[in-house]
């Protein structure tokens, strides 16, 4: 009885983690499918085989949402935040603060910025606000309020294949806001949850034939194919926790005994993924206690556990990063 009261406290305790605040980082990987963008330099093929170089790639995210991962599943709003995004400066990292979120599971952001302060003055922001203004700008006048997506570059329109053709679409007005759910997440560790998402501008151009209307600014037919694009064609997306099959089910796949565990317990697995995989065992501050890598997709360790501290504990198997499954581990010592 004493050790089902101690174990039922642990769970109480991890049940109460996922309202610890965490830093929530968010980063962005700039590609042109398989490629890295770089700026004035890629060359990739859009979808009607024309070839493509950008000079100007920004845009603006804002009312960012986060589904938790840790059940109940619940969503978080990151409330305040605008994020301006510029494939000028790729390794930018961006701080939103601490938030109650350990592991996310989804995200839902915006293109753009709300109506609620897209006609706002943006000399009301302090500098290096991101609605303060820009050099070059990304706002179009009190009126039309901010540009929500600048993309300047050029396109082989002389078939040549060598992009010789300037063009920019600056996107803007309340009507091309655009909402989009991404699924893919991670787990917070040691105090911080990090979002890297990556975008993919060649799904930017779907539909677009970049000819002959090369110079397109406002809210108009072509301005708004490129925000839906943006939306809904994968422009976005966050490494997936699972590559086949859910968090949930694969987590089935795994198991662990004895669990509570005293000096040793014996993890086993068959998860379907090519690995290799990574596990990594944490402490209820997110803390790395045991770490073992390069493991395949079956097999079995033995986890010692008589050094470990009486509690809960959690591990997981990673595949290049992506959480894929996990699991809760008590540890009790006689």
């Amino acid at each position: 009885m004493k050790h089902l009261s101690f174990i039922l406290a642990l769970l109480l305790a991890f049940s109460a983690r996922a309202q610890t605040p965490n830093q929530v980082i968010l980063s962005f990987s700039h590609r042109a499918g398989e490629d890295s963008l770089m700026l004035n330099e890629t060359v990739f093929n859009i979808w009607n085989g024309k070839a493509v170089s950008l000079s100007r790639a920004d845009f603006y995210i804002s009312e960012v949402e986060v589904y938790h991962l840790t059940p109940p599943i619940h969503h978080t709003p990151l409330t305040d935040q605008y994020l301006l995004v510029s494939a000028k400066y790729p390794d930018t990292e961006f701080d939103l603060g601490a938030w109650p979120v350990d592991a996310v599971h989804g995200v839902n952001l915006h293109f753009g910025v709300p109506k609620s302060v897209n006609h706002n003055d943006p000399a009301a922001w302090p500098n290096g606000h991101p609605l303060a203004p820009k050099n070059p700008t990304m706002h179009w006048g009190w009126s039309a309020g901010y540009i929500f997506m600048a993309i300047n570059g050029k396109v082989d329109n002389d078939n040549d294949g060598i992009p010789e053709a300037y063009f920019e679409y600056h996107s803007l007005g309340d009507t091309l806001y655009r909402r989009t759910e991404i699924s893919g997440g991670n787990l917070a560790q040691n105090g911080v949850l990090h979002l890297n998402f990556v975008l993919d501008y060649v799904q930017l151009f779907k539909n677009l034939d970049l000819d002959p209307y090369l110079y397109v600014h406002g809210s108009g037919a072509l301005n708004r194919t490129m925000l839906t694009n943006a939306a809904t064609q994968k422009f976005i997306t966050l490494p997936v926790l699972t590559n086949t099959g859910t968090l949930s089910e694969n987590s089935q796949r795994v198991q662990t005994a004895p669990n509570p565990a005293d000096a040793d317990t014996q993890i086993s697995w068959d998860l379907p993924h090519a690995g290799p995989l990574r596990l990594i065992v944490t402490n209820t501050l997110g803390q790395t206690v045991h770490t073992a890598t390069g493991l395949p997709n079956s097999g079995a360790l033995r986890l010692e556990t008589a050094e470990l501290p009486m509690g809960l504990y959690q591990y997981g198997f990673y595949e290049n990063g992506s959480l894929v499954a996990r699991k809760k581990l008590v540890v009790v010592h006689e």
